[in-house]
């Protein structure tokens, strides 16, 4: 419970990579890692309300095109989507999942949750401490390459922190 709002976190039982070890760059960006319900009113990263629901959380990059400078030292981020639009578990590319993700809070910017590669030897489940301050909870998430287990992806989901963006 984070500031009197539950959230229950589904992870996908793989996430499809090419490369190794497993890594973000790896990952096609739109790829279904997991599903989030939010109990009540939550902010995102950027302070912006996400409804109570259900979405789905789907791999972004944050796009390198000068509008971005300085919001995070990492490019990686999982962009929330409303469950009831996002009915296809394959990967949508950059621009259909920003488009998609638009819609959990309205307007021209995606609902993002930040996300940070913690030091591998973080415990799964841990709370971390990003390079920012903000608050992590580290997860795994196991990952597969050409359809054979291949490890784990092991990453901080920000819960508490906001940038100004």
């Amino acid at each position: 419970m984070i500031s009197g709002v539950t959230l229950d976190f589904w992870w996908v039982k793989a996430m499809e990579f090419t490369g190794a070890p497993p890594a973000w760059p790896a990952v096609q960006e739109g790829t279904l890692v997991g599903a989030v319900r939010v109990g009540g009113d939550f902010r995102d990263i950027r302070g912006r309300s996400i409804k109570p629901g259900v979405y789905t959380l789907r791999y972004g990059v944050q796009p390198d095109n000068g509008d971005h400078l300085g919001t995070s030292p990492f490019r990686d981020f999982l962009l929330l989507v409303p469950a009831a639009l996002d009915k296809d578990v394959a990967a949508h590319g950059h621009d259909a999942t920003v488009d998609l993700s638009k819609r959990t809070i309205g307007g021209s910017h995606p609902a993002v949750w930040s996300i940070d590669p913690p030091a591998t030897t973080e415990l799964v489940l841990g709370l971390h401490t990003t390079e920012l301050g903000h608050h992590a909870l580290v997860v795994e998430v196991p990952c597969v390459r050409d359809g054979k287990p291949a490890g784990a992806m092991r990453f901080g989901i920000v819960l508490i922190g906001r940038i100004d963006a």
